[in-house]
């Protein structure tokens, strides 16, 4: 019986495997958009009571004690982003059901 379980749990590990998205366009980060000012006299946009030029697309990554990284990312390559920063969370969601099935195999493997 128990070995069933363990075969079963295998199956599925395997299947979440095969599932696994192609991380070759993966990304790490968030994409903030902001609204920056010129201060140049006379701007409209930025005058009292305006919103400032924008929205800019900002791709901020932590490297690591305190550090982040914050690279403006042009209009043009913003969908792009989207697509790597979506395509890096899907990879960890398998990631996060093979572990936990991993976990299951172990306890399967211990009480044998």
């Amino acid at each position: 019986m128990k070995e069933k379980r363990v075969f079963q749990l295998t199956e599925k590990r395997d299947r979440l495997a095969e599932q696994m998205p192609d991380a070759s366009i993966a990304l790490t980060g968030s994409l903030m958009s902001r609204m920056v000012r010129c201060n140049k006299a006379g701007c409209r946009r930025c005058q009292k009571g305006g919103k400032g030029h924008g929205p800019i697309w900002i791709l901020s990554v932590s490297e690591g004690q305190g550090h982040v990284r914050q690279i403006p990312i042009p209009r043009h390559l913003k969908r792009e982003v989207e697509q790597g920063l979506r395509r890096f969370a899907d990879i960890q969601g398998v990631l996060r059901q093979i572990g936990q099935v991993n976990r299951e195999l172990l306890e399967e493997q211990k009480r044998q």
